[in-house]
């Protein structure tokens, strides 16, 4: 009997978790809306530089929604890559010694550089790699970004798995842990609290660079890609207060959305568990989005 009630009560249980609830039918066109913009984004990043027809930037504060879009996805695709590269760099770094002689020094060497020294060099690049297409303005544009939110990032992925606890090492051989089960379950998890907080500066130190990504010169010619930044530099050079304040108030909007829907519950689920004399909740780093999911 208590088996058969066991069963009907998971039951009961997995159903209600599978019927949809108002959030469901909140993130649902949410999520939609998203794939077709990303749709849209595709097409347009793979479209002939001749698409970017004069003016590419108007100052109506209309635009200013899918200007931020844009920014915004750029901004994140660099994200994406700087989270690859800390992984596979840090991780390397970490594990061996002779590499770590030389990835440290080298990934001093590049935080040194400017970011705009790297614009120098990288389109040309890209733009050969993408020839007349859309694209290669936007990967220079996406890899400036890159190039402010890796190397802190990195330095922070590095040291946490330097100083993982050994008690917690001796633990995981204990168990027998294989190494892909120590890094995923122990180095990992031991890392994030540190990297989700680097991934936050490494985002806001982006913003300061989005108006020299998004204008990209090669040679003579100056490709523009529709953007806050490009939207601010406009704006700047014709002297337009107004359309500055707008973009300002843009920005200002755009931080708080990300902030509240992506790094406010990463900070919460990146949180490690209270100690025995810590009083829990003590320190627990609260989203709206995070409320209102509850």
């Amino acid at each position: 009997m208590r088996a058969q009630e066991s069963a009907i009560t998971y039951a009961s249980l997995t159903a209600r978790g599978l019927t949809p609830n108002r959030w469901d039918l909140i993130a649902f066109p949410l999520v939609i809306g998203l794939l077709l913009l990303a749709s849209k984004g595709a097409r347009e990043t793979l479209a002939p530089l001749s698409a970017l027809k004069e003016p590419v930037v108007s100052l109506d504060p209309l635009n200013l929604p899918e200007y931020a879009l844009r920014t915004t996805l750029r901004m994140l695709a660099a994200m994406a890559a700087s989270l690859l590269f800390t992984v596979t760099y840090g991780t390397l770094a970490a594990k061996s010694r002779r590499a770590a002689m030389v990835l440290i020094p080298l990934l001093d060497i590049l935080q040194s550089v400017p970011v705009l020294g790297y614009i120098s060099f990288t389109v040309v690049f890209f733009m050969a790699l993408f020839p007349g297409r859309v694209a290669g303005a936007e990967a220079a544009a996406i890899f400036a970004i890159f190039t402010s939110q890796a190397w802190n990032m990195t330095f922070s992925f590095y040291q946490s798995l330097r100083t993982a606890p050994r008690d917690l090492e001796e633990a995981t051989r204990n168990f027998r842990f294989s190494s892909w089960q120590r890094f995923w379950r122990l180095e990992v998890p031991f890392a994030m609290p540190g990297l989700v907080w680097n991934m936050m500066m490494s985002m806001s130190g982006g913003w300061f660079f989005v108006v020299a990504s998004e204008a990209i010169t090669v040679g003579d010619k100056t490709i523009t890609l529709p953007g806050i930044g490009a939207y601010l530099a406009q704006a700047t050079a014709d002297k337009n207060l107004t359309a500055v304040g707008w973009v300002v108030l843009t920005m200002t909007v755009v931080i708080i959305l990300y902030d509240q829907l992506m790094f406010r519950p990463l900070v919460a689920s990146s949180r490690p568990a209270p100690r025995p004399r810590q009083v829990p909740g003590s320190s627990i780093c609260c989203s709206a989005a995070a409320s209102l999911g509850r």
